[in-house]
């Protein structure tokens, strides 16, 4: 092609480069560019060596480069990409009304280059930041560019691929200069190129096939009903359902989530072998069709473990592994790594088959491990109002006599408590039972009370789901001194059963779910105990959550000791009250049977408290709360002691560290409630 100009004037240099810039960028368009009726620009002879613009046909003070530069497109598509439409008509170059100003909007956003400027102009959508994001030429960092026909095809072909992923097929997209042309010559070049993207209507899924094969297909059609079902659960569950707009991501994931759930429960090989998209781009509607071959149900072989050296095979069955001949399940596997990795004796955990369609029949479950040091010794110091400053040296042993006992000691140092302790953990059985026993040692001095505590006990745990079950043994010799009167001598042998619901979002820092615990524990005088009773205790928390990161924190407790009197029972099964985990604002166990100089546990106890955290940022949140409570000999005599404070908490992976104000209410005092330990 062949461009003239028959000019009877001189233009300068500088405004020739121009008009030949422009020229290029018109491309196979130049001669319509040239001709009045298409709003070209045009110099006038009297108007040469003016500066003032020259008039320009039409009613929009735009000049369109998608009428000079590229067609308009309006597919997404190209060779590569994975849903290839057929192209649709190109709809004609929308034109800005004569009313738009040339200023940028909230709605746009202006991005500088050496050789020139583009500006987007679109509505704010998740799309538009797309562009922003995945277009370098109208990010904020541009590199400079030459606006060429080649550039501005490009930023066609790369806007219409990212609208594609997102729905769009049939986008508008419209490249113009704003003010004329003819102003682009006087000051030499293009100063802005705005870019205006009309997404056009979004496509939704029509229709969705999902067509099985292989055995589980088999098995559907001979009407098998786990088949069956599986195969509803699987068209339920997808992701990416009739009438839903289509996203390819969403599209990705929809198939990630299908194979996901075959592969993780019995057909571990499962295979995509086929998947279309097709879109009808001119009525905005998309089917989707997917051919899947299930392979193989897989069942369960032999373990094969590596990395045992000091225990022995036996342990692992101790954990309840899966069966051979299970068929198998990914999630089953997991709970069995989860017990391994929970228990005391190993370092790391890894449960997983090798999916090989050839030992489907009898697939090997590998299992490898690292094994904890066995001998472990830790300091440990810490602060706590209740029993004040205090220092422990703890000793563990996981691997007593050889047979994988778990031994467990510590001695700890406090102002007002100093204990020692020993127990020994066996490995559980086969049946979820954990078995223990051991001795303590107790000398406490808290509230005027002096007490001296010996102790042996044995205990079995037990847990299903959310539910842990307690039975015990224990027996208890007791030499209580209070101040100004006789010392007393207590003794009980007490059989105990006990349970524990939890269902929390967070072990450690729950803000949902609740916790229910109950705790039933008899004695009997005849059986090696001076007095007779029954003694049960009942608590419940719940955590409520607030906004995004607050909580409503409920509590209450309750207790009662069934007995003619409390003599003879043993401290430790009377209820006493108060501190920083009961009744705050109150002395650790200040709440009780009052004596003249000291307060002694009684046969009833009740507790509540409500507490409200809010959360300033990730690691620090004030709190505010009300507490009350009291224990007391007989219902008739509690006194319910009330308080209410503020107070600060720190997040920390052993869960928040609480720093508490209270105002006890009867007591007219301030008490500032606190702990903290650090192992070392």
């Amino acid at each position: 092609m062949r461009l003239e100009f028959n000019l009877p004037f001189h233009l300068p240099s500088s405004v020739l480069l121009s008009l030949f810039l422009l020229c290029i960028a018109s491309g196979s368009h130049a001669e319509q560019v040239l001709k009045p009726s298409d709003a070209s620009v045009l110099l006038f002879p009297s108007e040469v060596g003016s500066s003032r613009p020259a008039s320009i046909s039409g009613n929009s003070p735009l000049t369109p480069l998608s009428d000079t530069l590229a067609e308009t497109s309006n597919s997404a598509s190209d060779n590569n990409h994975p849903i290839a439409p057929a192209p649709a008509p190109a709809p004609a170059p929308s034109q800005l009304p004569a009313s738009v100003p040339a200023s940028i909007d909230d709605n746009e956003v202006q991005v500088s280059s050496i050789s020139g400027r583009f500006q987007l102009q679109a509505d704010k959508a998740h799309w538009s930041a797309l562009l922003l994001e995945h277009i370098p030429e109208i990010s904020s960092n541009a590199d400079p560019q030459n606006i060429t026909p080649g550039l501005i095809r490009k930023l066609r072909t790369d806007i219409s691929g990212i609208l594609a992923t997102e729905g769009y097929f049939s986008p508008q997209i419209t490249f113009q200069i704003p003010d004329t042309a003819s102003e682009a010559l006087i000051t030499h070049s293009v100063k802005l190129v705005r870019i205006i993207v009309q997404p056009g209507q979004r496509s939704v899924i029509e229709n969705v096939s999902i067509n099985i094969s292989g055995p589980l297909g088999i098995a559907v059609a001979a009407g098998d009903a786990d088949a069956n079902q599986l195969r509803h659960a699987l068209q339920q569950d997808w992701g990416l359902p009739v009438g839903q707009a289509f996203r390819e991501a969403d599209w990705s994931d929809a198939k990630a989530q299908l194979l996901e759930a075959l592969r993780s429960n019995t057909y571990a090989a499962a295979n995509l072998n086929n998947s279309e998209a097709n879109i009808d781009a001119d009525h905005y509607r998309g089917i989707l069709q997917l051919d899947i071959d299930s392979g193989p149900p897989f069942r369960l072989g032999d373990l094969h473990i590596t990395g045992l050296q000091r225990y022995s095979p036996w342990l692992l069955q101790r954990y309840l592994p899966p069966a051979k001949g299970e068929l198998y399940s990914r999630e089953r596997l997991l709970d069995f790594q989860r017990a391994l990795q929970n228990s005391p004796y190993f370092a790391t955990v890894a449960v997983g088959i090798d999916p090989d369609p050839e030992n489907a029949a009898a697939v090997p479950v590998d299992v490898t491990v690292v094994e904890r040091k066995a001998r472990d010794l830790s300091f440990g110091i810490g602060y706590s109002s209740n029993t004040g400053f205090r220092g422990e040296v703890a000793y563990r042993d996981r691997d007593i006599a050889s047979q994988a006992w778990d031994l467990r000691s510590a001695i700890r140092i406090e102002q007002k408590r100093q204990l020692g302790y020993v127990d020994i953990y066996l490995p559980p059985r086969e049946n979820h039972y954990l078995d223990s026993f051991g001795v303590l040692s107790e000398r406490q001095n808290v509230s005027g009370v002096i007490s001296n505590r010996n102790a042996l006990g044995v205990k079995r745990t037990s847990t299903s789901g959310h539910l842990e079950q307690r039975l015990g043994l224990n027996i208890t010799r007791e030499k209580i001194t209070v101040q100004g009167e006789a010392e007393e001598i207590n003794k009980a042998l007490v059989a105990s059963i006990g349970w524990t619901w939890r269902d929390v979002d967070d072990a450690f820092a729950p803000r949902r779910g609740q916790i229910l615990q109950l705790d039933i524990a008899a004695s009997e005088k005849r059986l090696l105990s001076d007095q007779r009773f029954i003694r049960t205790y009942a608590k419940y928390q719940r955590w409520i959550p607030l906004g995004n990161t607050d909580s409503f924190i409920l509590r209450a407790e309750l207790g009662d000791v069934f007995s003619r009197s409390s003599t003879g029972i043993p401290e430790d099964y009377l209820f006493r009250t108060g501190g920083s985990t009961t009744v705050r604002g109150y002395s650790y166990q200040s709440l009780g049977i009052q004596h003249v100089d000291a307060v002694t546990g009684g046969r009833v106890m009740a507790v509540a408290s409500a507490e409200y955290v809010h959360w300033l940022n990730a690691d620090w949140g004030a709190a505010g709360f009300v507490d009350a409570g009291d224990a007391a000999d007989a219902w008739r005599d509690l006194n319910i002691r009330q308080a209410v404070g503020i107070g600060a908490r720190y997040r920390t992976p052993a869960g928040p560290i609480a720093l508490d104000l209270a105002y006890g209410r009867q007591s007219k005092k301030l008490r500032l409630d606190f702990s903290i330990a650090i192992a070392f």
